[in-house]
């Protein structure tokens, strides 16, 4: 009885996990309907997906609309040791989109932003991951357009109270300064003020 209670719940869990996926804003009671129990238990079932770290909830943002850049930069690192020192360096970094460790001759892969070209310039030479102790050898790309998925999740915090890997706030960037002045911050800022 058991084992076909527990099979259930799960049967359950990943046709939520498939629903939420095509529609992160899909309401409780819609599910419910959907796979026909309480609005209640597709409450329970999230939680415990969300708790159990299946499942995440965020918003994700355009970049493209609002004008922000990205970067792909491949690193191949000397050790797995300089690898978990640079991860424990980066992961919290509020412009890391994606980081994540590669197997090929690039073992480590970071996804940045940046809000225009002077945040780029600026984490290209104050706040660079690529010239680390252990980075062996780098390659960057400035990426053009979005096709899949036009929403990424990324941090849009408070800069001025992150610190950088290197240990230096977000603000003392000169490329941030010129973000508040942007064309791409006042249509980013218009978005929530019309």
């Amino acid at each position: 009885m058991d084992i076909d209670r527990s099979r259930k719940s799960l049967d359950r869990r990943f046709k939520i996990l498939s629903i939420l996926s095509i529609n992160g804003r899909r309401s409780f009671i819609d599910i419910a309907r959907e796979l026909g129990i309480s609005h209640v238990a597709v409450r329970k079932h999230v939680n415990r997906l969300i708790e159990s770290g299946l499942l995440g909830i965020k918003g994700c943002l355009n970049l493209e609309l609002l004008g922000f850049k990205l970067v792909l930069v491949f690193m191949e690192v000397v050790s797995e040791e300089y690898i978990e020192h640079i991860v424990s360096r980066f992961k919290n970094c509020p412009r890391i989109i994606f980081l994540a460790k590669m197997i090929s001759g690039y073992n480590l892969i970071a996804l940045f932003y940046a809000e225009n070209n002077s945040v780029l310039e600026c984490m290209s030479s104050i706040c660079t991951i690529r010239t680390l102790e252990g980075i062996r050898r780098t390659e960057i790309y400035l990426l053009s357009d979005i096709i899949k998925p036009k929403h990424l999740p990324i941090s849009l915090g408070e800069r001025s109270l992150d610190k950088t890997p290197y240990g230096r706030l977000c603000s003392e960037c000169i490329g941030l300064n010129a973000v508040l002045a942007s064309r791409s911050f006042k249509v980013f800022v218009g978005f929530f003020l019309s």
